[in-house]
């Protein structure tokens, strides 16, 4: 009988094949811990979500219009942009905090300098659109709209039936802590007019009785075509919005459109005198060498005329200095002749 053959031993060839085996085994786990990671996840909506705008501003209108006891001069709301982009800047701050810019000239809104905001903040996972709305309109048990007065804090759900408001704007943030919750999302409604909350939110009575004249009644709402329009304000953010977005209006489009044209212009002009004059710059090179050397007999006669001129001042010099030794040498000439004269004139004297 034959021995027993030993094991083969696992080749160098077979190692990556090993490792690769494991790699893919490796990366379906990695997978399918993911996906369990995400089963429970959800992605907030963006403030322009047709669902989700259509969500809360049916919502606000339906609780606005089964008011208890009926109100007889709520408005009917509708979506706005400009509102919805405060609501989601303040959003990104996470903070329990009012925003302040609302009532200032606008800082908040291009058309509506008062604000109204109410804000609702809980779990990211638990968020929808109806629960937080809810949530404030639930407020109605602390208020006794009958002396106007609430026994708790009762301002969202004020708010949220205040009749004079036709607009609203509503944005979802996500935020890693917001005071004592994690994985928070902040969720917050802006409102225009905003309410004073100083008085009753709306007057009681029959559904629509008190509407403009140009009104018409609309799910036991007052509604206007011309109020109700939704306006885009498609270059307008709130300039304290961080980071903020960029926008280009039309007069940076402009801007911009003016600079290239003119860099264009100018770009095709160098090239076309380049085509048309290729030498034009050893032309200019010449010229200035022309130049230069022109200059360089210029410049050495005026040193030779100056060598000259100092020559010709020093002779001068020179000659004024002999004739000065001249005149001193005559003059003491005709002082030694006068003394002499006077010494024989003093000996003929003596004499005589």
């Amino acid at each position: 009988t034959e021995a027993p053959r030993p094991a083969p031993e696992p080749s160098a060839q077979s190692l990556p094949a090993m490792g690769r085996a494991l790699l893919k085994l490796w990366l379906c786990e990695l997978w399918v811990l993911l996906l369990d990671a995400g089963v429970d996840a959800k992605l907030l909506p963006h403030e322009e979500d047709v669902y989700f705008i259509n969500e809360y501003v049916n919502l606000h209108n339906e609780l606005r219009g089964n008011v208890f006891p009926q109100g007889s001069n709520l408005r009917f709301m509708t979506w706005d942009v400009a509102l919805s982009r405060t609501a989601r800047a303040w959003g990104k701050k996470c903070s329990h905090e009012r925003n302040p810019y609302l009532g200032k000239p606008y800082m908040a809104h291009p058309k509506f300098n008062d604000i109204g905001e109410n804000m609702w903040i809980g779990l990211e996972n638990e968020f929808t659109a109806s629960i937080a709305i809810r949530s404030w309109y639930k407020e109605k048990t602390r208020y006794h709209i009958e002396n106007d007065s609430c026994s708790r804090d009762c301002s969202n759900y004020k708010q949220v039936v205040w009749n004079t408001s036709y607009k609203i704007g509503c944005a979802v943030t996500p935020c890693s802590r917001v005071g004592h919750i994690t994985r928070a999302a902040v969720f917050i409604c802006n409102y225009a007019p905003g309410g004073a909350l100083s008085r009753r939110p709306y007057t009681p009575g029959v559904d629509c009785s008190q509407c403009n004249k140009y009104d018409r009644c609309t799910d036991y709402l007052c509604s206007n075509a011309d109020r109700d329009e939704v306006i885009y304000y498609r270059f307008w953010y709130p300039r304290w919005e961080v980071p903020r977005p960029i926008v280009c209006d039309p007069l940076c489009l402009l801007t911009f459109f003016l600079r290239t044209l003119c860099f264009t212009v100018c770009v095709t002009a160098v090239l076309v005198i380049q085509s048309r004059f290729p030498n034009i710059l050893l032309g200019e090179e010449m010229l200035f060498a022309s130049e230069v050397v022109e200059v360089k007999p210029e410049k050495v006669e005026e040193k030779e005329e100056g060598i000259k001129g100092e020559k010709m001042k020093k002779e001068e010099e020179d000659k004024e200095k002999k004739e000065e030794e001249v005149e001193e040498e005559e003059e003491e000439e005709e002082e030694e002749e006068g003394e002499e004269e006077e010494e024989e004139e003093e000996e003929e004297e003596v004499e005589g």
